[in-house]
């Protein structure tokens, strides 16, 4: 489930992030030109990348002529970057196992590491050459170390390093540098307590902490150097990301989070997606239940757990911004939560019926959710492709198309109509747009079909018509044929696809679970 149709999109790809890190990739080469202009992910992961193809070209190499030894082609760059994401999803599953056994017991793992199996998210982002899954792996791995904590140079250090992957990796991951810190913190506090503060011990503690912060700094700037030899493209785009993260900087894409509420914005568009509804309805009286058991018996383990999961949630949940992938480091926590849950509960009431009934109510429907996924994305053909057929069919090559600005969905469609139109719909609400009325009215007119490649502008703009007026009326007007179009072709919703978004693709859910892999295509057409 997570290797199978890595090829998806194919030879389009149709995820931008992707193509952003694919593009920094492919234009490195190797002694001369390593700087990667691309710093809204963090450079490790793109030297990972960019070092795994030069040595797939060598390897090739001794087979077939390669064009170019020390350069990693776009299409390689994004099959590399699917293939880690790939394989971290799939070692977060033994890795669930030995932690849930670690911090409770061997059944806690057991539905730990099943629930990460048949985990929607974990799927998803699998088959997404970004990083999410490096950033929810180190993160667990980082939890690790805390539940072993030993207060060594040892401990110090490979947290440090750990720290410092994560950094490289996002450098939003600087809110979890304290964590590793605490068990420390905790510790010292223990073995001071009633006893006179010894100097030697103050010493050993600072010296502790330095090798820590050394240990991330070292290779945060050992694998992200032109931080500091490029530092003017990496402080405007940091100053880009953080404006469009905290919504002070208005971009086309973050529309949909205009009067968002947080935490409940995540609760019911975003982790019932991630999960699956069965699951975050059963989180918030299972946290109660481990939060209280934590506290009674003061578990040091389950307490570093609590505390994981509180800042990977709330230092991203509280953002203008509220995408799917955010919320893609803390499902790990949120699962190990339920599974220790469940154990407490067989615990406490001595009641296997209990015990046995939620964690099948659980467990089933997580593995029907993540089958009904897996099918509908990555077992059917992709969405526009099968709207591209049925164009194809019913739609002469020679008809003008209307179509939107921004969507990589209306590319294959380039090939075989070569009037397509594409129209600035973003900016109808701009009181500076330079797409005036009459602007539109004119590419309506002369349009012969319109073609919709995802529900990403028109979801937006129905649902929020006061803060988009003129986009509302667009799109509500086209969706009721007022415009003088009849809708003729919408992506098909099987049962499949009717229990992954829960009956309706285009409004159950925040936007970019689906409009990457799976969106709805709709083609209309002039009465």
């Amino acid at each position: 489930m997570r290797f199978y149709n890595l090829t998806w999109g194919a030879p389009y790809f149709f995820h931008p992030d992707e193509r952003n890190i694919a593009s920094a990739v492919s234009q490195m080469t190797f002694p001369i030109n390593l700087n990667p202009h691309f710093f809204a992910y963090g450079g490790l992961p793109i030297y990972v990348i960019f070092f795994s193809g030069t040595i797939l070209n060598l390897i090739q190499s001794t087979f077939q002529p390669v064009a170019s030894l020390n350069q990693v082609n776009f299409e390689n760059a994004i099959m590399i970057s699917r293939f880690y994401s790939a394989l971290f999803s799939t070692l977060l599953i033994p890795a669930m196992f030995f932690i849930g056994k670690k911090i409770f017991n061997e059944r806690c793992g057991v539905i730990a590491a099943g629930l990460t199996t048949f985990c929607v998210g974990f799927i998803q982002f699998a088959h997404f050459g970004t990083f999410e899954m490096w950033l929810t792996f180190f993160t667990l791995l980082l939890f690790w170390m805390c539940i072993n904590f030993s207060y060594s140079l040892k401990y110090f250090f490979f947290c440090g390093i750990l720290v410092g992957v994560l950094i490289a990796v996002k450098v939003s991951s600087m809110v979890i540098l304290p964590l590793p810190l605490l068990p420390a913190f905790f510790y010292f506090l223990k073995q001071l307590n009633g006893k006179n503060i010894r100097l030697r011990n103050i010493f050993r503690l600072c010296f502790y902490f330095l090798v820590f912060i050394f240990s991330a700094v070292f290779v945060y700037l050992i694998s992200n150097p032109y931080v500091v030899l490029d530092f003017a493209e990496f402080k405007n785009s940091m100053g880009y990301e953080s404006g469009v993260a905290l919504g002070t900087l208005p971009v086309f894409y973050t529309g949909e989070f205009t009067n968002s509420v947080p935490v409940i914005f995540q609760a019911l568009r975003v982790f019932p997606f991630l999960l699956n509804p069965v699951a975050v309805i059963l989180f918030l009286p299972l946290l109660a239940v481990f939060g209280i058991y934590a506290a009674r018996k003061k578990n040091f383990e389950l307490i570093i757990l609590l505390l994981f999961f509180l800042v990977c949630f709330l230092s991203q949940a509280f953002l203008f911004v509220k995408w799917v992938r955010y919320m893609v480091p803390s499902v790990p926590f949120i699962i190990l939560i339920l599974s220790c849950s469940i154990e407490i509960l067989r615990g406490e009431f001595k009641n296997k019926f209990i015990n046995i009934n939620i964690y099948w109510f659980l467990m089933l429907s997580s593995i029907v959710f993540s089958m009904s996924y897996f099918l509908t994305t990555y077992v059917q053909k992709d969405s526009r492709f099968e709207a591209l057929e049925y164009a194809k069919r019913n739609i002469p090559s020679s008809s003008l198309v209307l179509s939107e600005v921004y969507d990589l969905g209306i590319v294959p469609f380039n090939e075989y109509y070569p009037s397509i139109s594409l129209f600035n719909f973003y900016d109808l609400d701009l009181e500076s747009t330079v797409y005036t009325q009459s602007a539109l009215e004119k590419a309506i007119q002369d349009a012969d079909f319109i073609i919709l490649p995802s529900q990403r502008l028109v979801k937006v703009r129905v649902s929020q018509p006061k803060t988009f007026p003129l986009g509302s009326k667009f799109y509500m007007s086209l969706l009721s044929g007022e415009m003088g179009f009849n809708k003729i072709y919408e992506t098909p919703c099987d049962l499949l696809c009717k229990i992954s978004y829960l009956t309706d693709p285009i409004y159950s859910y925040e936007q970019t679970a689906n409009v990457f892999d799976r969106p709805r295509v709709m083609i209309f057409k002039k009465k």
